[in-house]
């Protein structure tokens, strides 16, 4: 694990850079990060990851990159790694391309994100010394007020029926892996 994070890319060009935190060990002050550098934006990237995890193979840092920056958001990625280990990254593509035919899940997709440059390193950077808190307070004032209930308002509370509308859930993990005869 390098110390200290690299200044630049190897690819020649304008490029963007964002780090996600890995881990953050309190007792020694260090804490461990993924700096990417990439000519794309941060969702393009995880966009890229996304597809070359359906597609292809991807390395330790890119799956500690795809999995910790929250790429794996909503409810379909998460049950499509779960039918991945399942029966396969073939028969949950083929089902990904059915329930998709609009091309958000296709090769030609992929390859046209492979001209993306991505880069990503790990590095450890220590973290400051915070100051110990002994309890002590000057006044009741500095505290803040006592009588402030800090809750949520009483008016959120008295909303109409006609307002909340219940979503319907989709099971995903069953559309993934169950194969339909329609």
């Amino acid at each position: 694990m390098k110390e200290a994070r690299p200044s630049k890319p190897r690819f020649s060009g304008g490029f963007k850079t964002f780090s996600v935190s890995i881990s953050i060990n309190r007792e020694s002050r260090v804490e461990g990060r993924l700096f990417v550098f990439s000519q794309g934006s941060r969702t393009k990237v995880l966009e890229y990851l996304w597809l070359k995890y359906l597609w292809d193979e991807l390395s330790r840092l890119e799956f500690q990159l795809l999995v910790l920056s929250g790429a794996l958001d909503s409810d379909l990625k998460f049950n499509c790694m779960k039918a991945i280990n399942i029966q396969g990254k073939r028969a949950t593509r083929k089902r990904l391309l059915k329930l998709f035919p609009d091309g958000e899940y296709a090769r030609e997709r992929y390859l046209g994100f492979k001209r993306l440059d991505v880069e990503i390193y790990e590095y450890q950077r220590s973290l400051p010394k915070t100051p110990k808190f002994s309890g002590w307070i000057r006044s009741a004032s500095a505290k803040g007020s006592k009588n402030n209930p800090g809750g949520s308002s009483y008016l959120e509370t008295l909303t109409s029926d006609e307002l909340w509308q219940e979503e319907e859930t989709i099971n995903w993990l069953f559309l993934l892996t169950v194969e339909n005869k329609l």
